[in-house]
């Protein structure tokens, strides 16, 4: 009788260890999967989530699918990859386990697989049929699910892709048009091809208004190729009477952080709520660096309005606390104005590298961005962003470059940019405070004259002045005229002058040296 309650522990555990992996179907992002995976490891032993595993390799639902690879992902290897090598070997297991398996061990583990294993899979489409039927149904309510089911084809062979594309045509044409959408944006460009052609046929029939719609947001964020693709298509539906009217964006607006010496700037754009009973709130958060096409991206929309920024006037300063422990400074834009900076993004990201892939998430509520008509930005804005050089013949006006440094190194907004000339002086310790012998101007000069002679020096004199034009960008959004032109001017000279003449840098390095002795 010893051995009863043990044994009744052990049921009560598997069966909130099966309750806990069937929630995951219900995420609706990414690091909401990660997050309840990590808690589940956390929770249960290794022995119950390795049997858990081995029981769930066959789930239909994408989510709970890319949730069990994380889990796997937490577990010892020597426990967790002889049972998957083993379900892949196994030809009495069901195609749609042994085929989890293996993307596990590919995807999640890094293991390699030999196709010798699955060869008697080819040709064998019932378990991707009825994999792809649940995904479907499930992606209705939550569009996350989708998302999983493409990133997991993707993972797999260009073959696999076309028979997911094959098996499209057997749905209801307006269930095909999502997953078209998601699959045009592959990163591999025959397989994104294929989905766009399939897009502009639907759209000149049966799905004509959300296959018209989903052509119409590719426009705007694939890379130049694809992109003409669509435009042609479009044009086509144009000659046929057939055009897609964008809806007004009402209920959007956008928030931007400054720029840190990078380059890079945090840009939200929030949707309020329209119905409190669905939490259809929208966040899009966006970490990007216009002139260098680096992007980061997040999303959800399932939010409550509380947790949402509140909706203020363009000019309004907004303090955020996103849980991180420190609020947010973001200044209200114009909605069409941080459009208009995330398409510059991308023409450097595709400019950069044509076959690069964009975040999942963004892939997946680019829709809510690009549904509209093309963000225009105002020309006196795109003039401040423009990458203007000095010409040879120009002499720098060093008191007037000196005024507006000492001006900006004193605004809020370039207090992490002091942050960044502490950092630098810290890795180089100099005497520390009370020591009122300390040359600093003959120490910030000894450090110019180093940088100067670095390999990489262009490489942040040319950051930097992108980071400049930026900060006069928002300064000039936050209606400070006089500050966003200091910026303007810095960034304009801030490649022609060397590193041991630069006022702004000097001032930085001065800033930084004084905090780190005092």
């Amino acid at each position: 009788m010893a051995e009863e309650p043990r044994i009744i522990n052990t049921f009560q555990q598997r069966r909130q260890l099966e309750e806990a992996l069937a929630t995951l179907a219900a995420t609706h992002a990414e690091a909401e999967l990660v997050d309840q995976v990590r808690a589940i490891a956390d929770r249960f032993s290794a022995e119950l989530l390795v049997a858990a595993v081995q029981r769930n390799l066959g789930t239909t639902s994408s989510q709970v699918r890319g949730g069990i690879g994380h889990l796997c992902a937490l577990l010892p290897p020597e426990l967790i990859v002889p049972p998957l090598r083993a379900v892949v070997a196994d030809r009495q297991h069901a195609p749609l386990q042994r085929t989890t398996a293996a993307l596990i061990l590919e995807r999640y583990l890094g293991e390699t697989v030999s196709p010798a294993l699955m060869g008697d899979l080819a040709g064998s489409d019932d378990a991707a049929f009825q994999s792809l039927l649940e995904a479907i149904e499930e992606g209705r309510t939550n569009r996350h699910v989708l998302l999983e089911y493409v990133t997991q084809m993707a993972e797999h062979p260009v073959d696999v892709a076309f028979m997911v594309l094959g098996l499209l045509d057997r749905l209801a044409p307006a269930d095909r048009v999502e997953l078209l959408r998601l699959i045009a944006q592959d990163q591999r460009h025959q397989v994104a091809r294929v989905a766009v052609e399939r897009l502009a046929m639907l759209a000149a029939a049966e799905a004509g208004e959300a296959a018209h719609r989903a052509l119409y947001v590719l426009a705007q964020t694939l890379s130049p190729t694809l992109a003409e693709l669509c435009e042609r298509s479009l044009r086509k539906l144009q000659f046929t009477g057939r055009r897609f009217q964008p809806p007004d964006p009402a209920g959007w607006h956008a928030l931007l952080s400054a720029a840190d010496t990078g380059g890079f700037a945090t840009l939200w754009f929030v949707h309020d709520v329209t119905d409190p009973a669905r939490e259809d709130g929208a966040l899009l958060a966006f970490v990007l660096a216009p002139a260098d096409g680096v992007l980061q991206f997040s999303g959800v929309e399932t939010m409550e309005q509380t947790q949402l920024p509140s909706h203020g006037k363009v000019g309004d300063l907004v303090n955020f606390d996103n849980g991180g422990g420190k609020p947010a400074l973001l200044l209200q834009i114009p909605f069409e104005v941080g459009r208009a900076l995330v398409s510059r993004t991308l023409d450097a990201w595709w400019a950069r590298d044509a076959q690069a892939d964009l975040p999942g998430e963004y892939k997946l509520y680019n829709d809510l961005l690009w549904q509209f008509a093309p963000a225009e930005m105002p020309e006196a804005l795109t003039a401040l962003l423009a990458d203007e050089v000095t010409t040879g013949l120009e002499q720098p006006d060093f008191a007037a470059l000196e005024a507006a440094a000492g001006a900006l190194i004193e605004h809020p907004i370039f207090a992490g940019w002091v942050g960044w000339a502490t950092a630098v002086w810290s890795t180089l310790q100099p005497a520390r405070s009370g020591d009122s012998t300390v040359n600093t101007a003959a120490l910030t000069g000894v450090v110019l004259r180093e940088i100067d002679g670095l390999p990489n020096r262009s490489l942040l004199q040319t950051t930097m002045a992108a980071a400049l034009r930026m900060q006069a960008l928002w300064l000039k959004l936050d209606r400070e005229e006089k500050m966003s032109g200091h910026a303007a001017l810095l960034a304009r000279w801030m490649t022609a002058l060397p590193v041991r003449k630069n006022p702004l840098l000097a001032g930085l390095l001065h800033a930084g040296l004084e905090r780190t002795l005092h």
